[in-house]
């Protein structure tokens, strides 16, 4: 395995954690909990709505195929939020599909 392969696993697994906390910080926490403000509720809203209508999987799907036909660093890092976000917002079926297109490029870095 290569250094490139290894950062980008570890860049994954960072993001990924980075996703699922903000999941549960912020998109799982009641509305009237705290006076969260504008802008988090609006984070959240977009969130759940991505997460409703499969945004997260589709974008995922999008960026694994951009990552293993184009390459680059800024694709791979691109796919590996849209990934993350679509593992930890419940578009599993299509991230997963996403996920494996985009370790198929970090196999090849």
């Amino acid at each position: 395995m290569s250094r490139k392969t290894l950062l980008a696993a570890g860049l994954f697994f960072l993001t990924y954690v980075a996703c699922f906390y903000f999941r549960i910080y912020v998109v799982d926490t009641p509305v009237g909990a705290d006076d969260s403000g504008p802008l988090l509720t609006a984070l959240r809203q977009g969130v759940l709505w991505g997460q409703l209508y499969d945004a997260w999987g589709l974008a995922s799907l999008a960026s694994g195929l951009l990552a293993l036909f184009a390459g680059g660093a800024a694709t791979v890092l691109l796919w590996s939020f849209l990934t993350a976000m679509a593992l930890c917002n419940y578009n599993v079926d299509l991230g997963a599909i996403g996920l494996v297109l985009g370790i198929l490029r970090i196999v090849r870095l």
